[in-house]
């Protein structure tokens, strides 16, 4: 689900990078340290990054349960390891319903069963020449006493169905609600990567943004490792928020925001014209160099800050993904122009490639 969105001269130079830094650590050559190593190279990991600096300063070599650590604890997505533990549970509540079900369906088949050969019996006795008025009366008696009980076992099974129906119908809303907790960031509120692409698949199988003009707004905070280094994570956490706030007040309710990396964000818009997004982006642009923020420890305001927009327009369609590409070459296309501006993807910014967008 688009992890990764660089472009093939990135990748390949990525890749030239992350082989190097793998033989310079020792590391073996499997898709679990690649990967670590890779968002290490790359800086789209913040948290990875600090974790494997913070070994490499005490000394240490990372070690293949180290990179694995790292693997699962900063790369594996938000969403896997918690909706596995939900479904853990929610798997756990379900075989106690099953078995409760099954439990009350046997006693009522057992009890169907006894009461089906004692009127058998009954009919038998019945059919008997010279059946005195005792007898007779305790075959009714007994008719009417199995007829109750079968009566109260198809209720009890009844009422243990209805019940869990209620207990399935829970489990499947905090099922709903897992699966949705899954495609949020949990630091800004906005969809993450998984989420952002999964919604744009959505629109692509239904029918309300199939064939209409739409953009895609790559952003990204100018000289982010700079606050972070200057101010601290907490600082470069505020800032982080404080853009995901904008980009949340700034849309309209056709469009949808994610967080894509450390400091990325990307905005998907339907229905709108390529002037109409380069007017959001200077929007945007214009309201996060507005924002201020404080220094918790100090109450001091840091320096202002900026953002530099790439954008790319299209008609939506199944190829929506080459989007990414060509509005992260316009991002980078406005950070070498200077940053702190709006950039529309053009056909002559082929040669334009990722490589740091700091």
């Amino acid at each position: 689900m688009l992890r990764y969105v660089e472009s093939k001269p990135a990748s390949a130079e990525l890749f030239r990078m992350v082989i190097q830094k793998m033989a310079e650590w020792g590391c073996a050559f499997t898709p679990v340290h690649y990967t670590v190593v890779y968002e290490y190279v790359a800086g789209i990991n913040p948290p990875l990054v600090e974790a494997v600096d913070a070994f490499r300063k005490n000394g240490s070599e990372l070690s293949g349960d180290d990179l694995e650590k790292i693997f699962v604890k900063y790369i594996v997505p938000d969403y896997v390891l918690p909706l596995n533990d939900y479904r853990g549970s929610l798997a756990r509540q379900l075989q106690t319903i099953l078995q409760n079900i099954s439990s009350s369906t046997s006693q009522t088949t057992q009890e169907a069963e006894r009461v089906h050969k004692g009127m058998e019996s009954y009919s038998h006795s019945l059919q008997k020449p010279n059946l005195d008025e005792r007898t007779f009366r305790v075959l009714v008696d007994a008719v009417l006493k199995d007829t109750l009980s079968i009566k109260e076992s198809s209720s009890s099974l009844e009422t243990e169905l209805v019940k869990n129906q209620k207990k399935i119908n829970l489990l499947q809303d905090e099922l709903r609600i897992a699966k949705a907790e899954a495609m949020i960031d949990p630091l800004t509120g906005v969809l993450n990567r998984r989420g952002f692409s999964g919604k744009i698949n959505d629109l692509l199988h239904g029918e309300k943004a199939a064939g209409k003009p739409c953009a895609l707004l790559m952003l990204d905070i100018d000289h982010f490792k700079k606050i972070n280094d200057s101010y601290g994570h907490m600082i470069g956490d505020k800032a982080i928020v404080a853009v995901a706030k904008i980009l949340r007040a700034s849309i309209g309710e056709n469009d949808f925001s994610g967080r894509v990396g450390g400091e990325e964000f990307s905005i998907f818009a339907y229905g709108v014209s390529s002037e109409d997004a380069v007017a959001l982006g200077e929007r945007i642009r214009k309201n996060i160099a507005k924002v201020e923020i404080t220094n918790p420890a100090t109450r001091n305001k840091i320096a202002g800050m900026t953002i530099s927009i790439g954008i790319d327009s299209a008609t939506f369609g199944p190829e929506w993904e080459s989007m990414f590409e060509r509005a992260d070459k316009a991002l980078y296309a406005s950070k070498s122009a200077g940053r702190n501006r709006v950039t529309l993807w053009e056909p002559s910014m082929t040669g334009f490639h990722k490589k740091s967008h700091s």
